[in-house]
């Protein structure tokens, strides 16, 4: 165990990586293409947002200043 740890902390760059390939993979072969991609913009979509909205910045002002209303 200690061995696969001291590995994960050295390579954590690859480690990562492969972990988001092998999910995407597997959101592809379960999904589709197109639907997994979408699922993907929808997550970075609420990690965006939800970090603006906990930086102590009020949601509906981010809204205003970047939609269109």
């Amino acid at each position: 165990m200690k061995i696969i740890w001291e590995f994960v902390l050295k390579h954590v760059g690859e480690v990562v990586g492969g972990s988001i390939g092998l999910v995407f993979a597997i959101f592809v072969l379960i999904f589709g293409f197109w639907k997994t991609l979408f699922i993907f913009l929808c997550i970075a979509l609420g990690v965006f947002i939800g970090g603006r909205y906990f930086e102590k910045k009020k949601l509906i002002e981010f809204l205003d200043k970047h939609l269109p209303w």
